[in-house]
């Protein structure tokens, strides 16, 4: 189930995208570069798992009902496995570094990863999240730290929303880079790590790939 959602929410943006001329029918093509590969991950594995499960005999049936609850059992007593596992059945480990849509790195962030989840400060913001929802879906840039007067002409002109979260050592323990800006897709995947802020580079993925036309898109502001 997991991973039909994830594959109708990949599709879904791109196609009213281009459905409403906000991009050319060349977006399509990278839901090939990023879904199908993990689909026949998943298939693989499900299907060795599957083989695991029934197989017949004395000796499989050993390892099945004594072997493996010891040791998952063992594996899940440690945080770190329960974590890995966590997201491995949840999907969240999944990125598209590959990607034509994926673009540079700051950080520990890179184009085609999750968005790090991280918790605001509740003085400052309500004690929210940096998932809170938007008013309505699309492009948005994310600003940890102090975002340059010209990254913010650049969202207005291009209708992005600007999303500037103030600085907290915890955003870097999550692998944020303070004052860069982390351009995300509307499934909140990285589109482009820029360390460097720079509006150029912004312009330039959006011209190169004619995303031309995200300015029907809302504008807003989170505070500082």
């Amino acid at each position: 189930m997991n991973t039909g959602i994830g594959d109708a929410i990949n599709l879904a943006w791109k196609l009213a995208d281009v459905i409403k001329g906000d991009a050319p029918d060349s977006l399509l093509d990278s839901y090939e570069a990023e879904r199908p590969a993990f689909a026949r991950k998943l298939v693989e594995t499900t299907d060795r798992a599957f083989t695991f499960v029934t197989a017949q005999g004395s000796f499989a049936e050993f390892v099945r009902t004594r072997i493996a609850p010891l040791f998952m059992k063992v594996v899940y007593s440690f945080e770190a496995a329960r974590e890995m596992m966590f997201r491995i059945v949840s999907q969240t480990m999944i990125s598209y570094p590959e990607s034509p849509l994926s673009v540079g790195t700051a950080g520990k962030v890179s184009g085609g990863d999750r968005l790090p989840f991280v918790r605001l400060d509740g003085t400052d913001n309500d004690g929210t999240d940096n998932f809170e929802p938007l008013p309505k879906i699309g492009w948005q840039l994310h600003v940890y730290g102090e975002a340059k007067p010209e990254l913010a002409a650049w969202c207005e002109k291009r209708g992005v929303v600007l999303r500037v979260f103030g600085w907290n050592e915890r955003y870097a323990e999550a692998g944020l880079q303070r004052d860069a800006a982390y351009l995300l897709r509307p499934d909140t995947y990285v589109a482009v790590a820029e360390p460097s802020a720079d509006a150029a580079t912004l312009e330039n993925y959006f011209r190169e790939r004619g995303l031309g036309n995200v300015s029907s898109q809302l504008t807003h502001k989170l505070p500082t």
